[in-house]
């Protein structure tokens, strides 16, 4: 689908992929506790660079396999680490970021965007081996180059995030 933007150009609206519903649940969620008067449409935890999301977010993946305890190594993983994790959440009209407290309730607004294209890129354009391209793929770098980093495996949320933040807000 087409739309008319502002001047004379129009913008392509095409969604590739549909959002789940518990992502937009959670979405709503966080908007609340943001205390955001807007529409919330998607969200994603990421981290603030690459080496904590390398370090903090493989520990998070792998103590999920541990029998009993995994749980609990989670949670303590995660509440030694809020710090460096971020809230990306994207609203009706706008993209936000947000610092990441404990049990995801959002901090300091680090960034704000008004959605429309060229906004978000999600991959790294630099990275030349195919191991980095692999470890960066679920990295998001802003038009003004603020960048936030999702776990290389799970890499959905941050899709969800790329493809809504790229198409005007309202379409």
């Amino acid at each position: 689908m087409s739309e008319q933007g502002p001047g004379s150009g129009t913008y392509i609206s095409a969604r590739r992929i549909s959002i789940t519903r518990y992502n937009q649940r959670m979405a709503q969620r966080v908007a609340r506790r943001a205390h955001l008067d807007e529409q919330a449409i998607a969200v994603a935890f990421t981290f603030n660079n690459l080496l904590t999301m390398m370090v903090f977010g493989m520990a998070e993946e792998v103590s999920k396999f541990i029998p009993a305890v995994g749980g609990f190594v989670d949670l303590a993983i995660s509440l030694v680490s809020f710090y460096f994790h971020r809230i990306v959440i994207v609203t009706s009209d706008n993209v936000y970021i947000y610092r990441d407290l404990p049990f995801h309730i959002p901090g300091r607004q680090l960034a704000a965007y008004r959605r429309g294209p060229g906004l978000v890129r999600l991959g790294s354009p630099n990275s030349e081996s195919g191991f980095s391209r692999f470890i960066r793929r679920g990295q998001l770098t802003f038009h003004d180059g603020t960048v936030a980093f999702h776990q290389f495996l799970w890499i959905r949320r941050v899709q969800y995030i790329e493809q809504e933040a790229n198409i005007p807000a309202g379409a």
